[in-house]
């Protein structure tokens, strides 16, 4: 082992239900496990579920479908699907699409209340046990995803921040290739959405596919009933 080897990030004491709450209702940073935890204290975390935020990826969806051929698109994985807002506003402007939708167990069943259990075409829960990598190792089936669109919509902060950045990259890499391996490789897009920051090592994974990035913009918002939830959108999509 190397003796230059960084030493891991401590890990900060947990918080109460009441701190996680306090932190949430401030805007200020909560850890992964406390993302999950949060849909079990707010109805409707970040307003996700509001009329405002899916007027908001409307647009979104409207904007990219230069880029996007959304038309021929068979499938999307929504990574970090929180309540499904994202696959909601793209099923009602194309119905066609399926969706695979990865996030926290918590966020599904929040999901289920507020669009309804048939919503996601396929669905891969997190805990406070379960990664995603561990649900894309053993448990996505051989299928062929045809048109595949991979959508990080607003996910990457909490699902990678926790990790050092190369370590990110490669988690990031190694989640794509799964993905790739079941779609048409020369139908591949992928669309990259954040709020005021862009995680630098989701952008470094994708740009190691090979893709070239075809959209930049920073032109949209996402709106939201309360006020300290609107944010800039960073948009980027890649064409294989």
């Amino acid at each position: 082992m190397s003796l230059f080897r960084k030493p891991a990030k401590p890990t900060p004491p947990a918080r109460s239900n009441g701190e996680i709450l306090r932190a949430y209702e401030n805007n200020e940073n909560i850890t992964r496990e406390e993302c999950r935890i949060l849909y079990d204290l707010v109805e409707d975390p970040w307003d996700l579920g509001s009329e405002v935020h899916y007027r908001s990826y409307a647009r979104l969806i409207e904007v990219t479908a230069k880029y996007v051929d959304w038309a021929n698109t068979d499938w999307v994985l929504d990574y970090g699907s929180g309540v499904g807002t994202f696959t909601r506003a793209l099923k009602d402007a194309y119905p066609h699409i399926k969706s695979i939708g990865i996030d926290f167990d918590k966020a599904r069943a929040a999901a289920d209340r507020r669009f309804g259990k048939d919503l996601f075409d396929r669905y891969y829960e997190m805990n406070a046990h379960v990664s995603e990598y561990e649900l894309v190792r053993t448990g996505l089936p051989d299928m062929d995803l045809g048109r595949l669109c991979v959508c990080f919509i607003n996910s990457t902060y909490y699902m990678f921040t926790e990790q050092r950045r190369r370590q990110r990259i490669a988690h990031f890499s190694r989640l794509l290739s799964c993905f790739e391996a079941r779609a048409q490789s020369d139908a591949m897009r992928y669309l990259l959405v954040t709020a005021n920051n862009t995680d630098r090592a989701a952008v470094d994974a994708i740009n190691t596919r090979g893709a070239e990035l075809v959209y930049l913009s920073r032109d949209l918002e996402l709106a939201s009933r309360v006020e300290q939830f609107n944010s800039e959108l960073h948009t980027r999509v890649w064409v294989s």
